[in-house]
């Protein structure tokens, strides 16, 4: 139960930040100027858990993920028309070239055209991360403290995951016992799970406080990719290895090309 997983890795995310606030010295009181960036931040982040989960039910991952995972060209966009942003034509080349090759590597046969709803609600996903992105970037440099900031952004989406799977349950598409039968090995999935992508998602704001730009942020977190494709080589078997990190290598270049620039 996907959703339900969600819901569980957000509370979970609650927890942790509230811990590392306290252990660290930050204080849970956030500047009044970065509260509207928390309400952003966690509307993104719950529209874009939403949108990936409703199309990869209806889709075929490989299709539609890759457009989820586009959400710097939306980024780009929201920069320049909301802030007048301007980027160089170096850094423009890298996001598309890391885009393109991000395409490629997890794309398989099959149209995006497919299932229009499907397209769609990977296009909010894309949006919404983008939404979350700035969102987070503003509020870091806001010197909104990153562990509180978190803490109070999935307290909020903790709050709607768990009013979606209420819904599911009321419609009967969630089953909660179903998801209790995967014991202890789902749950130890759902640990490394939240506190490996808590301490992706906290470095990412501490870039953001020295000041990076989120377009360029999310960017380069595709360097992901080449090593999911390298993974699933050895752990998986799955094939097209080689076809695979020939794109990977594309997508590096592009990564240099965003550095250089």
């Amino acid at each position: 139960m996907p959703s339900l997983a969600y819901f569980c890795v957000a509370v979970i995310w609650v927890a942790i930040a509230g811990t590392h606030a306290v252990v660290s010295g930050q204080s849970l009181v956030l500047p009044t100027v970065a509260w509207p960036f928390v309400f952003v931040s966690a509307i993104g982040l719950s529209f874009y858990y939403y949108g990936t989960l409703a199309a990869l039910r209806r889709g075929n991952l490989s299709v539609y993920y890759p457009i989820i995972r586009s959400s710097p060209l939306a980024i780009v966009a929201f920069n320049w028309a909301l802030f007048g942003q301007l980027y160089s034509i170096g850094t423009l080349i890298g996001i598309g070239v890391i885009i393109v090759a991000g395409l490629a590597i997890q794309k398989t046969p099959g149209s995006l055209f497919d299932d229009g709803r499907a397209m769609l609600l990977a296009l909010v996903a894309m949006v919404a991360s983008a939404a979350y992105s700035v969102a987070d970037a503003f509020a870091m440099q806001q010197s909104a403290p990153p562990a509180a900031f978190l803490f109070w952004v999935y307290s909020i989406v903790s709050i709607l995951l768990l009013s979606a799977c209420l819904i599911e349950r009321s419609r009967g598409v969630l089953h909660i016992s179903q998801f209790l039968k995967g014991g202890r090995s789902d749950f130890g999935r759902i640990l490394v799970a939240s506190f490996s992508s808590y301490a992706s998602y906290y470095l990412i704001l501490l870039a953001f406080q020295l000041h990076a730009d989120a377009a360029v942020v999310s960017a380069v977190r595709q360097a992901s990719i080449p090593v999911s494709v390298i993974l699933a080589a050895l752990l998986l078997k799955e094939p097209r290895f080689m076809q695979r990190m020939s794109w990977a290598s594309v997508l590096a270049a592009g990564i240099i090309i965003i550095v250089s620039s």
